[in-house]
């Protein structure tokens, strides 16, 4: 009898086994090298985006950028990157680019070392593309409080006042530009400077035909101004400050009655009385229209502090116009006097006078008077349309010197000063020449 035990199980070949093995490892060697080459070139995406954006390709740039953020959605450089390639692009509105770019750059968080350029981007749009200049200037406020050196905050600070009739404002913001700008472009700034606060509408001419308030071929002037504010007015309407520079523009322009109902049409009136450019324009106007004890009920409501130009100014006023109060108004008309734009302000300096005269100081108000006819005579027509032929030529001699003349008639020293260095760089290269 025999034993059956089946048939007996085959011994696995060694060299398939280990071919096997083989081919594992190297599927895995060549997955990991793929997704090494994968992660490198993932990485380099800014870098190449940056030079496709260099390359006007924005489209492509926005691309790269798309695949990176996906892994890395909180990178500012790539944050920043991507709302330059959005903007840049072709393939939406303005409008549409705007709004995209600045729900990204929101991500990037106040304590990041590029906060302040974040918010400075944001400003930008806001204004520019949005026009939304009450937002735009609340963002470029915190971008120089995060980055006090960013010149591009401090110079949009300066055009946002000029294109809301807050030229006499803007001194703070000209400065930082001029301090933070290449000596080289300095002769610049202070031609724009000149520009703005002498000739306020052409000062945002660049700016207004870049958001389309000018066609090609048009000057600046009123109608440019109110098309610029009422597009404000429709973009923000609920805003103390496009009130104040709407209804600031009819005022100049003759119209107060519809300035005070401008002013008055304010929704939250308790938000518009922490506006000093709001309370400032208010005051105005019902001194105009004769509502004198309203306006000085609206003065009284002036936010802390109570400082500057357009506080004095406005204080001194109303010192004079309804107090009768000869030695406040003085004082506040000195303190007024003292700060840009005060020492151009020949009117103001023939209200001082008067007030003088009230309280018998005969002599210092021949003073004053003699003062306010010499800073009137600088504001002629004539002086001005020299000085702007003068400024077409940055790199002559006279126009530097025109200009220190200038500025020297106003007691500006500062001015004076700088003018005065322009002069100095001229001379020298005139000097190496010969």
């Amino acid at each position: 009898m025999s034993d059956d035990v089946g048939p007996v199980a085959k011994s696995s070949d060694p060299s398939k086994s280990r071919r096997r093995r083989i081919l594992i490892s190297s599927a895995i060697a060549g997955l990991v090298v793929w997704l090494t080459l994968e992660i490198v070139h993932l990485e380099r995406a800014p870098a190449r985006a940056l030079r496709l954006l260099r390359q006007q390709r924005a489209t492509e740039a926005e691309t790269e950028l798309f695949h990176y953020l996906r892994f890395h959605p909180r990178s500012p450089e790539a944050i920043l990157l991507w709302s330059q390639a959005v903007i840049s692009g072709e393939t939406r509105t303005p409008r549409e680019a705007a709004t995209l770019a600045i729900s990204r750059l929101q991500l990037i968080p106040e304590d990041s070392a590029h906060a302040g350029e974040a918010r400075m981007r944001e400003g930008r749009l806001a204004l520019l593309i949005l026009h939304q200049p009450a937002r735009a200037e609340s963002l470029l406020l915190r971008s120089v409080e995060l980055n006090p050196k960013l010149l591009d905050s401090h110079y949009l600070l300066w055009q946002l006042c000029d294109m809301t009739e807050r030229f006499q404002q803007s001194e703070p913001h000209f400065w930082k530009t001029y301090e933070l700008s290449d000596e080289s472009a300095q002769a610049e700034r202070l031609r724009e400077w000149y520009v703005s606060q002498f000739s306020p509408s052409a000062s945002t001419a660049g700016f207004d035909r870049q958001m389309g308030f000018l066609k090609p071929g048009e000057y600046p002037g009123p109608e440019s101004d109110i098309a610029r504010l009422e597009e404000f007015y429709s973009s923000e309407p609920d805003s103390p400050l496009i009130l104040a520079a709407l209804a600031h523009w009819y005022l100049h322009n003759h119209q107060r009655d519809e300035a005070l109902q401008l002013l008055l049409r304010i929704r939250d009136r308790d938000d518009a009385f922490q506006s000093p450019f709001y309370v400032a324009t208010l005051v105005a106007v019902m001194l105009e229209i004769g509502k004198l004890d309203e306006a000085k009920s609206e003065l009284e409501r002036w936010p802390q502090p109570t400082e500057g130009y357009a506080y004095w100014s406005t204080a001194a006023k109303v010192f004079e116009m309804i107090d009768r109060d000869a030695a406040a108004a003085v004082a506040a008309y000195d303190r007024a006097l003292a700060v840009w734009p005060g020492p151009a302000e020949w009117s103001l300096m023939h209200r001082k006078a008067q007030c003088l005269a009230r309280l018998g100081k005969k002599a210092e108000a021949e003073s004053v008077r003699n003062d306010a006819k010499r800073v009137e005579l600088q504001m002629e027509a004539l002086t001005h349309q020299k000085l702007r032929a003068a400024l077409a030529n940055l790199d002559s001699p006279d126009t530097a010197t025109q200009m220190l003349d200038f500025y020297q008639s106003l007691n500006r020293e500062q001015e004076a000063t700088c003018w005065q260095n322009v002069l100095n760089r001229l001379s020298s290269k005139v000097r190496l020449i010969y």
